[in-house]
């Protein structure tokens, strides 16, 4: 079990004492063969991607018989004229009409989404690879495969991001394009364009007619409106609804629309000129900003905020997941001077649905149409330059101050709480980057002005979670340069996202970086060898060089000469001074004075809070670091309430979801499991656990020693099973992100072969306390155990497990039989079928809460295995 620790400028971890796993006695019987998982049904159709539902009163028009021509099709139109729809139409045509084996839908905002959507249709397929692999075989699949496909790529932003990731043309295949892009030449030679518009004249009408079929009185006036709108598919729409949700006539509508053109023309002509430009496709500006205006008059309560929060986010369509975090709460709480709810923002969604201002599907997603999206970020701009108009009214004097937050922070804390893991939905995981890709396109200077946002790393995690390194290294590359730009080098911030940056680099490369290096010659040479900026990379190559061999005394005196400089340039109390000691202070650790190290470091930290102030980031390094190595020393006496203290600093300082604060928080657990306190311990694990995935990353090395740690916890609460599932899937990601003689790898195989070995023999336990002496069976039962541990026969352990229930004579929902069913379950996730563990730890979790009460040891880890297999399932 292992503590962690700080380590800017990748100052050493120091490590860790082991806590011993306990064990508890549970009940179980004899020999099982368990039936082979299913395999994969090939053959069965699959839906990849969330494919809108079709439009109310959906009109076919003479463009439908280029896409049932078939090969690769491209609609182009302007936003609004339906193009999406009439694709939807086409797709569930043949869909229903048994024509496809295959249907992927993919928003295609980015080449980064779309590369994201052929990972997913990847995984559904069973395709075994990751990352740009898994891309290149799902296409070499398409080429090879005699199954019937579709691939839809919804509202494409150039032609350039399907260069090298178009499917093949196949005989078998169809790909459809909608595109608001005029320059079709770009598309090459062998692809069929179409050209989409509005409804003629006719058309518009019989629309407007369709739409009032209950209520014909309606319909007055509809020819007129036809025609003011010239027959433009969604501002009919929007016309339509009006007029259905406030029971009036087109005529009467006109007026209205007549009348609101002329209040919106000055400020959003103005801001279409100016602040927010119309990318191409967006025609009609001014007609579907009126029309868009009037349907958000009928919005009340919650449902306008709850849109504006939703615009922030659209990149095609956002999970209701969303909608449901406590940061939506939160947000519409403070707006709203009321206490919000779930419920609350559920009928706010409801109502929008209900008005047309949004779909939501089956697939429970909610949908912004573009054009709504843009109305709705024009009226929040509005806002932004009114506030700076109230604050600073001759702005052509004073500076203009910061733009206000209308949401953006809350919307980016709601992205990293919903955000799923990419493995295990990897739509979810493409849906989400789309949605961080469009904050980011609203609210980047908002972020930077106010130290960054987790969100930012959250979205180059996602790319890095499903395989996609080189985008990764691509998007971190730039968020660096961001941060160092607009926070400064020495911002924790840029701290952090240079460490992800050098984390996918390395899994890259899989060697030692040099970087350090060739930046010191580079410095040395155009700034000089006493420069502060070259003093502090000699710092750091020192450091690099020391901690690789930490008794070479050569490589400390090397550090030792930099201080010497730094303290004759820069003086004895600057930040970089002070940080070379604390490194010189981790070196004694390293070479074993773990007390001379120590006591170093309680001088550097009385320096830093005179010098730096008690609220400095590298002030807070050090106070973790000494709480880091008091643990080490067993010197836990009032160690709690330090970490406590630090932990409040640290969340106040770097934010909640910062790495250092999560690091102290998975210590402070450590700290409380050596004390005894372990149950207590285990649940704040469980939490860390869930704040480092969300915004780290699965695969991220404290994510994974935050799941070492968990496993542990478990074994000393006696939860045998449970803690083997946890390590091999810690083991699974270990496999993918170290080299074999990585310590961590190391230390999480040897956890994970101590784990299994008490997973498997705790059947033992059992077999002696049921047939008490009988030698014959005791040594029969102890070669099967021995040939299942063996050869990992997991889907045999259930059966050895389900075979006890037979014959043991306690009644089914008594505290020993649901221990047994308990185990057998978590073995059948552990033998591969996690949907079925799911389903019997759901009906097992039901007889422990009724018959033990929820709070009971059995009853927690019955809850805690359910979450855990449900997740594996891909269930939510």
């Amino acid at each position: 079990m292992t503590a962690a620790g700080p380590a800017p400028f990748a100052a050493p971890l120091l490590g860790f004492r082991n806590i011993k796993a306990g064990r508890i006695t549970v009940t179980v019987h004899q020999q099982f063969t368990a039936p082979p998982p299913l395999l994969p049904a090939e053959s069965r159709p699959k839906r990849v991607g969330a494919v809108p539902p079709a439009a109310e009163c959906f009109r076919e028009r003479a463009v439908a018989a280029d896409l049932d021509a078939g090969g690769t099709v491209v609609l182009v139109g302007d936003s609004g004229v339906g193009k999406t729809q009439l694709v939807v139409g086409h797709a569930e045509r043949l869909w229903a009409g048994g024509e496809l084996d295959l249907l992927v839908w993919i928003t295609a905002g980015s080449r980064d989404a779309i590369r994201l959507g052929y990972l997913a249709a990847a995984k559904a397929l069973n395709l075994e690879a990751a990352g740009d692999e898994a891309v290149k075989r799902f296409l070499t699949w398409l080429t090879e495969t005699p199954r019937r496909w579709l691939i839809v790529f919804d509202d494409l932003s150039t032609a350039d991001d399907l260069r090298d990731l178009w499917p093949p043309r196949h005989a078998s295949g169809r790909t459809v394009v909608t595109t608001s892009l005029k320059d079709v030449d770009a598309f090459g030679e062998d692809v069929h364009v179409a050209f989409v518009g509005g409804f003629d004249e006719q058309e518009a009408v019989e629309y407007l007619h369709q739409r009032q079929a209950k209520s014909p009185r309606r319909t007055e006036g509809a020819a007129e409106l036809a025609s003011e709108l010239q027959g433009f598919p969604l501002v009919l729409a929007h016309a339509a609804n009006y007029v259905a949700s406030r029971d009036t006539t087109y005529a009467e509508y006109h007026r209205l629309w007549s009348a609101r053109y002329e209040q919106v023309t000055p400020r959003h002509g103005w801001l279409a000129d100016t602040y927010m430009p119309l990318r191409p496709g967006f025609a009609f500006h001014i007609p579907v900003v009126t029309t868009c205006s009037l349907s958000l008059d009928l919005a009340s309560g919650l449902t306008r905020p709850v849109l504006d929060l939703a615009s922030l986010v659209d990149g095609g369509a956002i999970p209701l997941a969303f909608f449901g975090t406590s940061a939506v709460a939160r947000h519409l709480t403070a707006g709203q001077g009321r206490t919000v709810d779930a419920n609350d923002v559920r009928s706010a969604l409801a109502q929008a649905h209900r008005l047309g201002l949004v779909t939501i599907d089956a697939h429970r997603m909610l949908r912004l149409e573009p054009w709504m999206r843009r109305v709705l970020l024009e009226y929040l701009q509005i806002t932004v330059l009114d506030e700076r108009d109230r604050a600073t009214p001759n702005d052509w004097i004073s500076p203009r101050p910061d733009p206000p937050d209308i949401g953006e922070r809350a919307a980016g804390d709601a992205l990293v709480e919903a955000w799923p893991d990419a493995h295990s939905d990897p739509v979810g995981n493409q849906v989400f980057f789309a949605a961080a890709t469009a904050l980011r396109g609203w609210a980047d200077d908002h972020f930077w002005l106010n130290g960054g946002h987790p969100v930012l790393i959250r979205a180059g995690m996602a790319l890095k979670e499903a395989g996609l390194l080189d985008s990764a290294a691509v998007y971190f590359q730039y968020l660096r340069g961001m941060a160092q730009r607009r926070l400064g080098e020495d911002h924790h911030e840029t701290r952090s996202i240079h460490g992800h940056l050098v984390t996918v680099r390395s899994l890259i490369v899989r060697g030692e970086a040099t970087e350090l290096e060739e930046l010191l010659a580079e410095q040395t040479r155009t700034l000089g060898p006493r420069n502060r900026e070259t003093l502090a990379t000699r710092s750091k190559v020192a450091l690099a060089h020391a901690s690789a061999t930490p008794g070479d005394r050569g490589s400390a005196e090397a550090l030792e000469n930099v201080l010497a400089d730094q303290r004759r340039v820069l003086g004895r109390n600057h930040q970089d001074t002070l940080l070379t000691r604390y490194f010189l202070a981790c070196l004694l650790v390293l070479s074993g004075n773990v007390k001379g190290g120590r006591s170093e470091l309680q001088k550097v930290l009385k320096d830093q809070r005179r010098a730096l102030g008690f609220d400095h980031v590298d002030t807070l390094h050090t106070r973790q670091m000494l709480a880091q190595l008091r643990m080490s020393q067993d010197d836990t006496s009032g160690l709690d309430k330090v970490m406590h203290e630090l932990i409040e600093d640290q969340k106040r300082v770097l934010g909640r979801n910062s790495e250092q604060t999560l690091l102290t928080r998975h210590n402070l657990a450590v700290v409380r499991i050596g004390r005894g306190d372990t149950a207590e311990a285990a649940t704040e694990l469980e939490e860390v656990l869930a704040d480092f995935t969300r915004v780290y990353g699965t695969d991220h090395r404290e994510t994974l020693a935050v799941r070492r740690t968990l496993a542990a916890a478990y074994r000393e609460l006696g939860d045998e099973v449970g803690a083997l599932a946890e390590l091999e899937l810690t083991m699974n990601y270990a496999n993918r992100v170290f080299s074999p003689d990585d310590k961590d790898f190391k230390s999480t195989r040897d956890l994970l072969d101590r784990c299994r070995h008490g997973a498997y023999w705790q059947v033992m336990d059992e077999y002696e306390r049921e047939r008490g002496s009988d030698e014959y069976l005791l040594s029969q039962m102890k070669g099967i155990i021995i040939s299942r541990h063996f050869h990992n026969e997991a889907g045999a352990m259930a059966g050895l497990w389900e075979s006890l229930l037979s014959h043991h004579t306690a009644p089914r929902n008594a505290e020993s039989t649901l221990s047994i069913r308990r185990i057998a379950a978590c073995w059948r996730g552990l033998g591969g079928n996690a949907a079925g563990a799911a389903a019997e730890l759901e009906q097992i979790l039901d007889g422990c809460t009724e018959a033990l009460g929820s709070e009971h040891l059995l009853t927690r880890f019955t809850r805690r295995n359910l979450a855990f297999w449900r997740a594996q399932a891909g269930q939510p």
